[in-house]
């Protein structure tokens, strides 16, 4: 099978592997669609520290079943599914209260485990979802992204309250939809590429370019302010702009890993209250939801999404690191052909 295999930073070539078998608990799926993630093209670059070459990546997918392993019964070949790529170990004292995003032996497809940048991809069953056949796979491909996307807004936001979000790529505009479809009233997103404040506008977003956002936020929110501020970015000026513009006893919740380390004001933090929150991909239920508003048709990708051909994405990524690329989301598509 093909292969799109990551070998070191700005290195990625098409190879040649072998169909994986399963295990008594796996299914082997035949990749129809598989979203370029930028905590991948952090990988690209030579930035993720948990992504050690060669590694065949891709985590935002979803197939067809073409085998099933011995124990798997719950599922049949052909029904096309949504993957998951979050595997909890199910007994660590995390994953026993709920918090298996959390897991202290979590792993993750196309991370600890070759991923879905190839026509063929095995995972654990229990990670599956059924998806009617007709589904758009370019569409399914987007739920693992949203269940980020509704579990941070979970952590922060309360019905019918403003809320501001720094970054207007794939998570800032899908935190977006997913706000708006979770009761957010008014909701003001910051990016510097007028392109992407464009997309933002058309999904029904107020917009800023960094520079102006303290005044946009007087001018949208008034005395009301803004209690929540999702960071879909997670640099120093981001984090820092949003300690200034969020509400005395505010909650930030950050969800961007641009940057690891940021000098940030605390004892503003500390005088007014400031929650800062982490979140970290997602529940079962965050995921769950998430495929239901993607059945549903309550979130899109049209307008700020594209798809490349598995070889076309070597030059996708370069596109995207070096600033070139058109759309703020890239999807590989593995059966129907670039469009």
């Amino acid at each position: 099978m093909k292969s799109l295999v990551y070998l070191g930073a700005r290195q990625l070539a098409v190879e040649e592997r072998d169909v994986p078998e399963p295990k008594p608990d796996e299914a082997i799926l035949r990749v129809e669609a598989v979203g370029i993630c930028g905590s991948e093209l952090e990988g690209y670059l030579g930035h993720s520290s948990i992504r050690k070459p060669p590694l065949v990546m891709g985590h935002e997918f979803c197939g067809s079943i073409v085998r099933l392993g011995s124990h798997v019964n719950q599922f049949t070949i052909g029904s096309k599914v949504i993957v998951n790529p979050l595997v909890s170990c199910g007994t660590c004292d995390r994953c026993r209260i709920g918090k298996g995003n959390i897991c202290r032996n979590r792993q993750i497809v196309g991370i600890h485990r070759p991923g879905a940048f190839a026509e063929f991809v095995a995972v654990p069953a229990a990670n599956l979802y059924s998806v009617p056949a007709a589904m758009d796979s370019n569409l399914a491909s987007l739920a693992e992204p949203l269940a980020v996307c509704i579990h941070a807004v979970k952590l922060g936001l309360k019905p019918y309250e403003n809320l501001m979000i720094y970054g207007a790529g794939p998570i800032g505009l899908l935190t977006l939809q997913a706000a708006l479809t979770m009761g957010a009233d008014r909701v003001l997103v910051i990016d510097r590429q007028p392109d992407r404040l464009a997309f933002a506008k058309q999904l029904g977003a107020d917009t800023s370019t960094p520079e102006h956002s303290e005044e946009a936020c007087v001018r949208l929110f008034g005395a009301r302010g803004v209690d929540t501020i999702i960071d879909c970015v997670g640099v120093q000026s981001t984090r820092e702009d949003a300690i200034r513009n969020v509400n005395p006893g505010g909650t930030i919740v950050a969800v961007g890993l641009g940057q690891d380390q940021s000098l940030l004001s605390m004892n503003h933090v500390v005088r007014q209250e400031i929650a800062i929150v982490g979140s970290y991909t997602y529940s079962d239920e965050d995921f769950e939801q998430a495929v239901r508003l993607l059945s549903q048709g309550k979130v899109t990708g049209e307008g700020w999404s594209s798809t490349c051909g598995l070889e076309e994405a070597i030059g996708v990524f370069a596109d995207l690191a070096d600033g070139k690329a058109k759309f703020s989301k890239y999807i590989i598509n593995l059966s129907e052909g670039a469009r």
